[in-house]
């Protein structure tokens, strides 16, 4: 695969190069640009849904895989694109887009949508990720630091893909995805407002089928400051919770906690933002899993028996603790927090680098909003290169007429 991705014997992931996509126009241009580009890394996904164990474990047990996918997808469709259309209708044309570029259905790409609400649901794992923010007052740059590791299954490892989506028709933005989707989890963009997000999980029931990517890509877009951010937040549709980390060039931070149907908004304290896979805020405590709640049965073999809360609570409390031995932190103090692998020594699956048997840190991320800064690394950032992108925005502010990559 020439994707700037290096895949390793037959299906296992090796060595991730981060490489920039170019896309520009409208929605539905940067979408037929995506599917186009990536077409081979899209196909590859869904030809190896198979072996996503939350969708399988979602498979009636004597459906063939096939025949389950396509009901799935036609569902899916069914579900949200009549809701993405009325709500946000831009994404909805880069869905468009992006089917049309990679040649395949438009069904099919919606039930990769679809399964970011489902593999998150606490019957089967309690998503992770780790973030934290610090304001320009604890930076020893001078200016807010963001910094994320995403923590997913391995199976989603070779799809992530970095963008840089030069819009005709709102604000640019720099993020990093999965293939086959319109929306991200984490971004910045052209006024050096940035968002990462965290799962998090809302006891309340959804009245929508839109997923949180969308409503991140949504306030990247239509937004510059954190104030703007958190307020089209909290408004926002969304079919899920999540724990989202906001920052401004201005060096305002907040933090937004969603359910499905609340919000909570923190504040930074003593100039730091910590954010694991659990709520906060006290308006939002009662809505969230049980402290007190373990998997069972149901939930795939790793997390039987575990406290649904554990990693989330251990992760937040570790990260604390090291924060709390420094007044100031560099992108290596910070680094160095974020590779953490506990006491012993050894990553697993409560620790801030995560090398769980089936969550682990397979993105890491780290951004600076007044310099429009972001750095990439594809795997763990105890043993990964960072790719440096600062301000790839200024080659539209130049008048530069840089093509789609390749």
């Amino acid at each position: 695969m020439d994707l700037g991705t290096t895949l390793g014997g037959g299906d296992t992931p090796g060595r991730r190069q981060v490489r920039l996509f170019d896309l520009q126009g409208n929605h539905y241009e940067m979408g037929y640009q995506q599917g186009l580009q990536m077409r081979e890394i899209i196909r590859h996904f869904f030809s190896h849904l198979r072996h996503c164990e939350s969708l399988r474990r979602k498979k009636p047990f004597l459906l063939p895989f096939r025949t389950y996918e396509a009901l799935a997808s036609r569902r899916a469709f069914r579900e949200t694109a009549q809701e993405l259309s009325e709500y946000y209708p831009r994404q909805k044309a880069r869905m468009e887009g992006i089917a049309k570029g990679a040649g395949i259905g438009e069904p099919l790409l919606f039930l990769a949508l679809a399964m970011e609400t489902f593999v998150a649901e606490a019957d089967y794992r309690l998503g992770a990720c780790t973030a934290v923010g610090i304001t320009s007052e604890r930076s020893a740059i001078g200016e807010p630091v963001v910094i994320k590791n995403l923590d997913r299954p391995a199976f989603f490892r070779p799809y992530y893909v970095t963008r840089l989506n030069r819009s005709t028709e709102t604000a640019s933005t720099l993020d990093v995805t999965i293939a086959p989707l319109a929306g991200c989890h984490d971004g910045l963009n052209e006024h050096g407002l940035c968002i990462t997000s965290n799962y998090g999980h809302g006891t309340d029931l959804p009245t929508c089928s839109i997923p949180v990517s969308v409503l991140v890509q949504e306030a990247l877009e239509n937004c510059a400051t954190t104030q703007e951010a958190v307020s089209f937040l909290c408004a926002g549709k969304r079919s899920t919770g999540a724990i989202l980390l906001v920052a401004d060039a201005g060096g305002e931070l907040a933090t937004v906690e969603l359910s499905p149907n609340f919000s909570g908004v923190r504040q930074p304290e003593e100039g730091i933002l910590i954010n694991a896979n659990h709520y906060r805020c006290r308006e939002m405590i009662s809505y969230d899993v049980p402290h007190n709640a373990f998997y069972t049965s149901r939930n795939i073999q790793a997390f039987r028996g575990v406290r649904v809360r554990e990693s989330s609570e251990l992760r937040y409390t570790r990260v604390e603790q090291l924060l709390s031995e420094r007044e100031a932190f560099s992108l290596g103090d910070l680094l160095r927090v974020f590779s953490d692998h506990g006491e012993s020594g050894r990553g697993d699956d409560n620790t801030v680098c995560r090398h769980g048997p089936y969550l682990t840190t397979s993105c890491s991320l780290i951004m600076l909003p007044r310099s429009r800064r972001m750095l990439v690394a594809y795997g763990h950032p105890c043993d990964s290169v960072f790719t440096d992108f600062l301000n790839p925005f200024v080659v539209e502010e130049s008048g530069g007429e840089g093509g789609a990559a390749g």
